[in-house]
């Protein structure tokens, strides 16, 4: 970006911090600018293109530092920034930094779980030209993997890291490779692929420290304690989870600290451990109820929801998938809000049946 050297610098020195996910230290880089998030960065004076740079960085760093902590309407302040940033990329025919701005869109309209909408703008990204070696370009296909995992299209994503494989391995970043053998690994472990998770959380591990990534760091150490705590390692497990709760609550990632409370809740519901469970999962969602991430805030309810129904709280129960449900219709979509009713329904159903079925087994067997 040519113009202003003071502005240059700035830009260039808040996303230094931005891509070692120092949020509010990038933030305060380009507090000079802006004097709050109620209105847009003061660009008087600026290009058009020094303008739309500096609003994309804001809005990509507001998005960031939304999802880690509780910045009010913070996705839809980073959306307006973004999209009036693509515009003006548009008008000056700057087609490379317009893709960027649709990438952080994208991940925007992801936080919040719109993920037809971040998928639409995802598509917009991919149909700017530029090389599949691109910096942009890696990060779109970091994004569809990320989607792809939401969406629960784990083939999917297997098939498309192989095809990329080579891409990252000779042109992507070291924080880059981290999130492809991250959500690799995710992919893995969701189809039961254990020790090829195992493989690919180790080599993401690896590439976040020397990213120097804190919280990338530390989310891999809560996707370690998910899959060992599916393999019956319970106290690995325990000790990945609580590694990743301190390196969230010592960067202030209040967002991330929830999921990995939520994680610490589950392996305390396989070991049987419903009271446990259930104040780590209380714990997990008073942190997400303050921020935007509506789809793992729905997600805790849930789990919240089975937990009750496991300790004979009915009444708790039923109040918890309203609140689900809830949300689910303001922020997701009715067919999800729907869905909430009906699994848990489901659940109701199957374990009162089964009382049913026990008490009668009993009964017959006194006779």
């Amino acid at each position: 970006m040519n113009g202003s050297p003071n502005l240059v610098n700035t830009v260039s020195e808040a996303r230094q911090a931005e891509s070692k996910g120092q949020y509010e230290k990038a933030f305060q880089i380009l507090s000079p600018y802006w004097d709050g998030y109620s209105q847009f960065p003061n660009a008087i004076g600026f290009s058009d293109l020094e303008t739309a740079e500096l609003f994309m960085r804001f809005g990509s760093i507001v998005g960031y530092l939304g999802n880690t902590q509780r910045i009010t309407n913070s996705q839809e302040i980073s959306k307006n920034l973004l999209t009036q940033a693509r515009r003006k990329f548009i008008s000056i025919a700057n087609f490379e930094k317009t893709a960027e701005c649709e990438n952080y869109l994208a991940m925007a309209y992801q936080r919040t779980g719109e993920l037809t909408e971040a998928m639409d703008w995802l598509s917009e990204s991919y149909s700017r030209n530029l090389p599949v070696y691109h910096p942009t370009r890696i990060n779109s296909y970091i994004i569809e993997t990320v989607l792809d995992i939401e969406s629960g299209k784990y083939e999917r994503i297997l098939q498309r890291c192989e095809e990329l494989r080579e891409v990252f391995e000779y042109h992507a970043s070291a924080l880059d490779n981290g999130s492809f053998h991250n959500n690799l690994a995710i992919a893995h472990k969701n189809l039961g692929n254990s020790e090829e998770a195992q493989k690919h959380l180790k080599a993401a591990r690896g590439f976040f420290h020397q990213a120097n990534h804190l919280s990338y760091y530390a989310s891999v150490e809560n996707n370690l304690a998910q899959l060992l705590h599916k393999n019956g390692q319970f106290e690995e497990a325990h000790v990945c989870a609580e590694n990743a709760i301190k390196i969230f609550q010592q960067i202030g990632d209040r967002m991330r600290e929830g999921y990995s409370l939520e994680t610490r809740s589950q392996i305390y519901t396989a070991e049987g451990d419903l009271e446990k469970a259930l104040k780590f999962v209380n714990q997990a969602i008073e942190l997400l109820e303050g921020g935007e991430s509506y789809r793992k805030l729905v997600e805790s309810y849930r789990s919240k929801i089975k937990i009750l129904l496991g300790l004979d709280r009915l009444a708790e129960a039923l109040t918890t998938m309203t609140a689900a449900h809830n949300i689910a219709a303001l922020y997701i979509s009715p067919e999800f809000s729907r869905e909430i009713i009906e699994s848990t329904a489901a659940l109701i159903e199957k374990k009162y049946d089964s009382n049913k079925i026990s008490h009668e087994q009993t009964r017959k067997g006194t006779k």
